[in-house]
């Protein structure tokens, strides 16, 4: 009782002002000072960011830890570690090891991840693992930070060739994510860059696609560095084009990252993506004849020109004839078939057949009449032109429902008189 009472008094009675020879205090004033020491040592590095260093000193002397995070992620995303060379990576993992591991139980964890992340960019795989490592017991007692931690383990076991592992990591953590309940943004955001990363390197470019597409989708223009923006978009321009399943391109054409490839040694791409999109030869055989230097210079596109390119194209078009038709006139012959599509007589049918294997159209064919009745075309995202071709379609049907009315209010007038 008496140890009880002691230590209540000791901790209800006012501490001291200053207690120099205190071991807490002591340690606490060594680890100001080498915070003070690396703080200066970047001023006399990076001169031109004394103002973010004024408010990271500021905010740690004040103890303001949600701020202090706010001005480091800042610091460290400005543009002198922007380069991957050795010098920034030695400079950042410097900083981090003298100055801001200390703070690692006084960061939220997912914002603490993000600047490790940064930290470790520029790292030999092997190094980034090794800091990633040092952090998994704690990362785990908090579901969003367990997630993104292993994100970025998947990450750097891809950059170092371990694609096995991470296949298998991410797998397992792609079904956590769907089973879990409003996982942040940013998490899934960071999930599928990182799977897309995956496949890249895998060339299963119809996984890349839809992976590319759902890191859009969850991560805002704004978030993607300035400088990648016009090369993810031309990756993912090359994926959509040569996955041989893929024939979904009014997505990509409404992505706002497709504006970055204007002006750029990658625009050309633009005008091949515009005449999948819209299914039309006469585009396409323009885009290849205009950009044939660049087309060759791309290897996925070369390789797949013949066995990918066309006949995708061929596809795209025949639902492009089939969708400009009046549901009840698509009656298609052969001979408007082959013409429109750039294909052979004797293969006609086997485009078709292709096309409803696909779920790009259903119908049937007519052999003996040389005839394909189409039911039904997979919907697409529309542009302006195939709007306006449905708003005629509707007036085109609003004037036949008006006949129709007249015609039956003069056949039937005793049944309209009240």
């Amino acid at each position: 009782q008496g140890s009880l009472l002691r230590s209540g008094l000791q901790q209800t009675s006012p501490a001291p002002p200053f207690h120099h020879h205190t071991k807490g205090r002591g340690l606490a004033a060594a680890m100001e000072a080498a915070a003070a020491q690396v703080l200066e040592a970047q001023r006399k590095n990076h001169p031109d960011l004394g103002e973010q260093l004024d408010d990271i000193e500021k905010f740690l002397n004040l103890k303001l830890y949600h701020q202090l995070t706010g001005s480091l992620l800042k610091y460290v995303k400005g543009a002198p570690f922007a380069a991957n060379s050795p010098a920034v990576a030695s400079e950042l993992l410097d900083l981090f090891n003298d100055f801001i591991k200390g703070f690692e139980t006084k960061f939220d964890k997912v914002r603490w991840l993000e600047i490790v992340a940064i930290v470790c960019k520029p790292q030999k795989p092997e190094v980034a693992l090794e800091l990633l490592a040092a952090f998994e017991a704690s990362m785990a007692t908090q579901r969003d930070a367990k997630f993104l931690w292993q994100t970025l383990k998947a990450e750097k076991q891809i950059l170092g060739g371990d694609t096995d592992d991470a296949k298998e990591l991410l797998d397992t953590l792609g079904k956590e994510i769907d089973d879990s309940y409003e996982v942040d943004a940013f998490i899934q955001s960071q999930f599928q860059r990182t799977h897309a990363m995956l496949w890249k390197h895998l060339g299963r470019w119809q996984d890349f696609y839809k992976s590319s597409l759902l890191y859009m989708a969850f991560t805002p223009i704004a978030a993607i560095p300035e400088e990648d923006r016009s090369r993810i978009a031309f990756e993912v321009g090359v994926a959509a084009l040569v996955a041989e399943e893929e024939f979904n391109f009014g997505e990509l054409l409404q992505q706002e990252l497709l504006s970055s490839l204007d002006g750029t040694q990658y625009a050309w791409i633009k005008d091949v993506l515009q005449a999948f999109g819209e299914g039309k030869f006469a585009m396409y055989d323009e885009a290849l004849t205009k950009h044939r230097a660049n087309i060759d210079s791309t290897p996925e596109l070369k390789s797949a020109e013949a066995d990918v390119l066309r006949p995708k194209m061929c596809a795209l078009a025949l639902m492009e004839l089939a969708f400009r038709k009046p549901k009840k006139q698509r009656r298609l012959t052969f001979e408007e078939i082959a013409e429109h599509c750039r294909v052979g007589p004797k293969e006609v049918e086997f485009l078709v057949m292709k096309s409803m294997c696909a779920n790009l159209i259903q119908g049937q064919i007519d052999e003996v009449a040389q005839l394909v009745m189409v039911s039904w075309v997979k919907p697409r995202i529309l542009d302006n032109v195939r709007i306006d071709l449905l708003r005629q379609r509707m007036d085109s049907w609003q004037k036949q429902t008006g006949l129709l009315l007249e015609h039956l209010e003069e056949m039937t007038p005793e049944l309209l008189v009240s």
